[in-house]
């Protein structure tokens, strides 16, 4: 029997459709396709703003590959600062209908509760990773890694919830958690840590924080809680998140300590700010607050 795969010429799979798959296939490229498809131009950072979760590096190697094919113009509209924008060309807009058909395609085709969840798992203890993954591997795709640089090895955008040790050989927790958010990526992290919390976790882009040893209900539902979280905006998110460090500081910390302190007190009217802002949040977002606030009085 013909291997059609190893034939580049074989009128099943030429070698033009085996270029045009691996170019729509390369995860960024389909969306800063249909980002520029409803615009009249977009800058860099315009893209990066959109693109939520895309890093720096990813952004730039995606569009100097789509100049490559002409399928993007890059244009400089001004030296002084220089700017420049992003346009499809011709042969980008045809391209854009194809990954449309392809979207129709999938939404009528494709399960989506299917969706592979990943969760991976960053510890210095071996024990430790062993126990969390047993406990999660049933619902999430489990990645693990036992060191700083490891855990950025184990890092893309496939990712959804990082469980992250605060110290590990090497690059510590807080570092990672550092890169993470300085590489933009949208993925939520929980703290699980032995140390006790102090105001500086206010600081901290981490979603949640769990002290060990963590019990087994606590970390499933930490990871199931943030999962549904990534489905809310920005600002419900943030909202979230400062309620969790907040009653986490209140519970551990005297309150005549936080009382004086001004990083408490200024995070205090940033949750007011939030909470005044989101006025309509959605039904889901709203589920989630109700059950944060009754676990907070209990």
């Amino acid at each position: 029997m013909t291997d059609v795969f190893s034939d580049a010429e074989s009128p099943l799979l030429p070698e033009s459709l085996q270029q045009s798959v691996s170019l729509v296939s390369k995860k960024w490229h389909p969306a800063i396709i249909r980002c520029l498809a409803t615009s009249d131009g977009l800058g860099y950072s315009d893209l990066e703003d959109r693109l939520d979760g895309v890093s720096a590096k990813v952004l730039t190697d995606a569009l100097s590959e789509l100049q490559e094919h002409d399928i993007i113009d890059r244009t400089e509209v001004s030296q002084q600062p220089l700017r420049v924008e992003y346009t499809l060309t011709e042969r980008g807009d045809e391209l854009e209908g194809v990954i449309q058909s392809l979207a129709d395609w999938g939404e009528t085709h494709l399960d989506s509760n299917d969706e592979e969840r990943v969760v991976l798992i960053a510890d210095d203890d071996t024990r430790v990773i062993t126990m969390h993954e047993t406990w999660l591997e049933d619902e999430y795709t489990v990645r693990t890694a036992r060191d700083g640089k490891e855990t950025l090895d184990q890092l893309d955008t496939d990712v959804d919830v990082v469980v992250l040790d605060r110290r590990m050989p090497g690059l510590t927790g807080d570092e990672v958690l550092d890169w993470i958010r300085s590489q933009r990526y949208d993925t939520r992290v929980v703290m699980a840590t032995a140390e006790d919390p102090e105001v500086e976790i206010l600081e901290m882009g981490f979603d949640e924080y769990l002290t060990k040893p963590v019990l087994k209900d606590e970390l499933q539902s930490a990871v199931a809680n943030l999962i549904e979280r990534a489905e809310y905006n920005e600002q419900v998110r943030e909202l979230l998140a400062l309620r969790s460090k907040l009653a986490l500081l209140e519970a551990e910390v005297p309150g005549d300590e936080l009382a004086a302190d001004d990083a408490y007190t200024r995070y205090q009217k940033r949750l007011e700010t939030l909470e005044h802002d989101i006025e309509n949040p959605s039904k889901a977002a709203e589920t989630a607050l109700e059950q944060l606030r009754a676990n907070n009085t209990q």
